[in-house]
């Protein structure tokens, strides 16, 4: 029987101010901003899915993904039918707060208990590894300076690596082939698990794994059209963002991947505590393995409406009330 639909559903802004500037290109972010979903339940507590572009990826700004969803919730007829065959032109944003609320009120998921995570290294964090020996990977940005500079952040990381650590990096697609190669020669291919988009966009995959011989990751590919040949050489993950992919689509990734034999990684795109407890979530109800990429709450100065479940860490974080969201509607 199909769950019965919420009797309305109300529309908030947020903003959540964080701990120091996050560079992206073109800025720096001082505050993540984004739009929340509330599906209420009659005699029951709130459901919450979340809208939040990350501006600097996303190609939908906030305030376009607000007006798609105005207009979608503006439809008449039924919600389920109001969701149901949602225009070509809809931000992934958009579905995956639609997609993510319909998940949540028809399926009955895990509790937002603690996943691996692997340890992200940002541009601007030091290099020295902290003594505790519990995560397993540690992901490092690269690509935004010089390739000599980055030669040496990663052979210094490299060399703190205990026995059973691997180093993931994520290059945002700064490469061409021959500076790739030239940097996979340079470093301890062995403590290497992937390096994530490092070539430049509409580059060729094909030489890859004979030039370089470190596996490769694919992230903003997977939101480019079709999906590509996951049959490619030296093809290691696929790194999945569900907010900035949809969350359908993103379970079709996870399965494709579980099918060609390689990790899914669940990523996330700066989203609030919300989001992040969800995704812990989808890593027990789909049966993902590995460190996940779920290590970006560290920069939040607040949680939104109530603490971090999956990352206990952050659980004394100062909380964002529903009364200090801004009210944008209610739907019924």
């Amino acid at each position: 029987m199909e769950a019965r639909p919420p009797h309305e559903m109300r529309l908030w802004r947020f903003s959540l101010p964080l701990r120091q500037p996050l560079p992206m290109p073109g800025h720096r972010l001082t505050q993540r901003e984004g739009l929340l979903l509330e599906w209420c339940r009659p005699r029951a507590d709130s459901l919450w899915s979340e809208i939040s572009p990350l501006p600097g990826f996303s190609q939908a700004t906030l305030d376009q993904c607000l007006q798609q969803i105005r207009q979608i919730l503006d439809r008449g007829g039924a919600p389920a039918d109001r969701f149901r065959h949602l225009p070509t032109t809809t931000a992934p944003e958009v579905r995956f707060g639609l997609e993510a609320g319909l998940l949540q009120w028809t399926q009955h998921l895990p509790p937002a208990a603690s996943v691996p995570r692997c340890c992200l290294i940002r541009h601007d964090d030091a290099l020295d590894l902290a003594d505790d020996p519990e995560p397993l990977c540690f992901k490092l940005k690269v690509g935004r300076d010089a390739l000599a500079t980055d030669i040496d952040r990663i052979q210094h990381v490299a060399a703190q690596l205990a026995e059973g650590q691997w180093l993931r990096l994520d290059a945002n697609r700064s490469w061409n082939l021959e500076q790739a190669e030239t940097l996979c020669q340079a470093i301890d291919r062995q403590r290497i698990q992937f390096i994530e988009e490092p070539l430049r966009a509409g580059s060729d995959y094909r030489q890859w794994w004979p030039h370089t011989g470190i596996p490769f990751a694919w992230d903003e590919t997977l939101r480019e059209g079709k999906t590509p040949d996951l049959w490619t050489p030296g093809l290691g993950a696929l790194v999945i963002k569900p907010m900035l992919t949809g969350l359908n689509r993103s379970s079709i990734l996870v399965h494709q991947a579980r099918r060609r034999g390689i990790p899914a990684i669940l990523s996330a795109a700066y989203e609030s505590n919300l989001s992040l407890d969800l995704y812990a979530r989808l890593v027990h109800h789909w049966d993902i393995r590995g460190p996940q990429g779920l290590d970006t709450f560290g920069i939040f100065a607040r949680a939104l409406l109530m603490p971090i479940l999956s990352q206990p860490e952050h659980h004394a974080l100062p909380i964002t009330p529903q009364a200090e969201l801004e009210y944008l509607g209610c739907w019924t």
